[in-house]
Order: C-alpha cells, then sequence, then structure tokens
C-alpha cells in the first residue's frame, strides 16, 4: 500500500512538471492579448520640450499626438508631475488646446488632470501644447530650470494601469545689462534709439562747429 502511494505521488510529481510550462504560456498568452487590447503612444515618444535660454515674454509651441494603438476603445487621463526645482516651475504657464478648443490655461504648477478623453481602437488626437514665460519675471529666475513630466494613463480593471510619459526641460536664459529682464525685441528698440540719438547729437556738433567757421569768416 504503502508503495503504492509513493508511485501515485510519483506520477503527480511529473504531471505536475509537465503541465507548468503549457500553465505559464497561457498566462502569457493573456499578457500579451491584454496589451494588444489597450495600447497608448505618444509622438513624440521622449521629448516634447527641450528649451534653453528661454526669456521672459517668449512661448514655447508644441503638438503632441495621442494614440490608440490597441484593439479596444479606452478613455485616457493626462498630468503632470515635477521632477525639478519648483521656483521656475510655479511661474511658468501653461495652455492646452484640441481642435482650437481650450483644454486648460494657467499655471503649468496649478494643472493637476485633464478629464478623461475618449480614444476609438486604432485613432488619435492631437493636443497642442503651448508653455509661456511671464513677462514679469525679473533677475531672480535666471539661470533657473524647469523639469517636469507629461503622463498619460489607460487604467485596466483589476490590475496597474498603461503609462506613456514624454518630457519636458525648459532653462531660462539671462537678463539685460540695467538690471531688468526684457524681451529681445525690447532690446533691439533700445540699441535702435541709442544709435539714433548718438547720430543726431553728432550732426547737431557739425552744425555748430560749421556755423561757428562761418561766422568766423565773415569776420
Amino acid at each position: 500500500m504503502k508503495r503504492l502511494r509513493s508511485v501515485f505521488q510519483f506520477f503527480l510529481l511529473i504531471g505536475g512538471l509537465y503541465f507548468l510550462p503549457v500553465v505559464s504560456v497561457f498566462a502569457d498568452s493573456e499578457n500579451d492579448t491584454d496589451k494588444k487590447e489597450l495600447d497608448i503612444s505618444l509622438s513624440p515618444k521622449d521629448t516634447l520640450f527641450d528649451i534653453s535660454n528661454m526669456k521672459p515674454g517668449d512661448w514655447a509651441p508644441r503638438t503632441l499626438t495621442v494614440k490608440n494603438s490597441g484593439s479596444k476603445d479606452f478613455n485616457y487621463y493626462m498630468h503632470l508631475q515635477n521632477n525639478g526645482e519648483k521656483k521656475l516651475y510655479n511661474e511658468l504657464l501653461l495652455e492646452i488646446k484640441s481642435d482650437d478648443k481650450e483644454l486648460y490655461q494657467g499655471k503649468l504648477a496649478a494643472f493637476k488632470s485633464l478629464p478623461a478623453r475618449k480614444l476609438t481602437n486604432r485613432s488619435d488626437e492631437n493636443l497642442d501644447i503651448t508653455i509661456r514665460f511671464p513677462e514679469h519675471l525679473g533677475n531672480e529666475f535666471q539661470g533657473l530650470d524647469a523639469v517636469f513630466d507629461f503622463i498619460f494613463s489607460v487604467e485596466r480593471k483589476n490590475s496597474t494601469a498603461i503609462q506613456a510619459v514624454t518630457k519636458g526641460q525648459i532653462e531660462s536664459g539671462g537678463v539685460a545689462s540695467a538690471g531688468l529682464k526684457l524681451p529681445a525685441t525690447s532690446t533691439n528698440l533700445f540699441n535702435l534709439m541709442l544709435v539714433g540719438s548718438v547720430l543726431v547729437l553728432g550732426g547737431i556738433v557739425l552744425m555748430i562747429i560749421r556755423h561757428y567757421k562761418r561766422t568766423k569768416i565773415a569776420q
């Protein structure tokens, strides 16, 4: 009897080892199916904003394409994550539009999330995203940067969400020599006025010298 029980346990063990790879294959197959049904992708994929020497009054428009590459319709969500210092990040402005419809306008740091947006299978939509550097920011923002992620997610039942991420990085530029941060157009206007003033002053001096010479000759 004991011998028969031992033989039975041996065959049970062999059977378990035999069917284990089959169960694993079925599990992997289910995961692959789940990924094919729900699949979100972005373009550009890695980096949406990579801007250096941004100054007060500057703005940077970008277009981000969100694509449903799976076989099922889904709702996706978008939120931001700050990965750097807060000082400049807290002041930058963000605008988001889709088909000229405004979805958000306000501070970058105040953005929480877009309401759920539906994408049918094998379709995509463009989001027009603009970041603005406020004109009033002064010298204390010179040389600072803001680093953040745009995170897009699709929720799955009884499982972790599928996510796609694209990055943003903004670096502020220098300031005007007068100690006031000016847009490039203001600096150019100041230079033109300065050159014009010098030319006018030079012309007046030449007229005085010419008048003095004529008066001396007449005497």
